[in-house]
């Protein structure tokens, strides 16, 4: 293969924009093959925008033989369905975050890509933002030390009472599958555990501020690392002005990401633990130096993602994101919201029953028929493919 052929399925904002990037891209190793959705009037629209074949579903699209890989752009709950749809025609998989609503078909869906041995990227664009990815590479390098503390606050996904009325699935259980933690903060989850780590145990709040709807719209969440090093999580749509700041804190040093911005606090001692046992002073803190960090010229944008997807499917490249870090994302939503609404702590990893379990004794007790039910949809296409549902 010389150049990688794209489906995209869901012809929506975003698929259309995937669209829209990868033909203004005029890549000599990848192009816009064709495009699927199940509202047809979109498919065509998409398609003759572009001068590609449009079709009526994914599963049609992944027949035709006119594609290599597919990008999906559905709603949350189709994800994993089609990712295993396009794994057993042997197609490359570019899945839209998040990867799943609970990680039962999530790690299903990933699976069946590793069995297949075709890959599966996620596009979280945000890793190329020149902060993130500035911070990202200083603490590998230890530039703040070992770590104990990471924060992350994302209370900058304002949304209004009109935005969730703009569709039915919006702000629904089984249409959605959630609320802020689904569908605004993945990015800033998957940025928590791709420079964090992952936590070993989770303890949170989750509730509904304002807004009109049946999910979540605000998080809080404390995150158990073991041996000292603690996380903190903080995410709403309900909130202004707000704010999106990371903090990672270590022996050394402070790096605190906001703004476009990386700021750099470097203790003028060689350790917090070495001062805070040798030092004579009972409570001078060590000095300390701030800086402002230079960053790299790049952009977050999804082209990026895309191009790092076609180099590891042509020439074997590291991919952006993999299909298990969208399974870590998933690992920290899920975990939240069964200790949110469980109101108990939760180890990691999730138990996947127990979130599907949740899943419908929230839609049941705070559904309100506004949308259709996505996740039954789902559900059965994913019995169809697996002979049984994967929790």
């Amino acid at each position: 293969m010389k150049r990688v052929r794209f489906g995209i399925i869901g012809c929506g904002v975003i698929g259309s924009s995937h669209a829209r990037q990868i033909v203004q891209a005029k890549a000599g190793d990848f192009r816009l093959a064709a495009v699927a959705d199940i509202r047809p009037e979109m498919a065509e629209r998409l398609g003759k925008e572009h001068g590609v074949p449009w079709f009526k579903d994914g599963y049609a699209l992944m027949d035709s033989g006119l594609v290599d890989a597919v990008i999906i752009g559905t709603p949350h709950y189709h994800h994993p369905p089609l990712t295993i749809a396009a794994a057993r025609r042997g197609l490359h998989v570019l899945c839209e975050k998040p990867v799943a609503v609970s990680v039962g078909p999530a790690r299903a869906a990933v699976a069946e890509c590793k069995k297949r041995r075709v890959a599966m990227g996620v596009m979280f664009q945000q890793r190329n933002r020149p902060e993130m990815r500035k911070m990202k590479d200083m603490v590998q390098a230890g530039a703040v030390g070992e770590i104990f503390r990471v924060q992350m606050i994302c209370s900058s996904w304002y949304r209004t009472q009109f935005y969730y009325d703009s569709g039915a699935w919006r702000g629904t259980w089984l249409g959605e599958g959630g609320g802020v933690l689904i569908n605004q903060a993945p990015h800033s989850l998957d940025l928590f555990q791709w420079i964090g780590g992952m936590p070993r145990r989770v303890v949170a709040t989750v509730d509904t501020r304002h807004h009109k709807i049946e999910v979540e719209n605000t998080a809080n969440a404390v995150l158990d690392y073991g041996k000292g090093k603690t996380g903190y999580i903080y995410a709403t749509t309900a909130e202004a002005p707000g704010l999106e700041q990371m903090m990672v804190c270590g022996d050394k040093g402070t790096l605190v990401a906001e703004g476009g911005k990386l700021r750099l606090a470097k203790l003028n001692v060689l350790s917090i633990r070495k001062h805070l046992l040798g030092a004579k002073a009972g409570m001078r803190p060590p000095e300390c130096t701030w800086r402002d960090v230079p960053l790299p010229n790049i952009r977050g944008s999804h082209i990026n993602i895309i191009r790092a997807f076609v180099g590891h499917v042509l020439h074997g490249r590291p991919l952006a994101a993999t299909g298990q870090e969208g399974i870590n994302e998933l690992e920290l939503s899920n975990a939240i919201y069964i200790a949110g609404y469980k109101n108990k702590p939760v180890e990691l990893p999730v138990n996947a029953a127990e979130m599907e379990r949740l899943l419908t004794e929230l839609a049941r007790k705070h559904g309100t028929g506004k949308s259709e039910n996505i996740r039954r949809r789902a559900n059965a296409e994913l019995k169809k493919l697996l002979g049984k549902y994967p929790a």
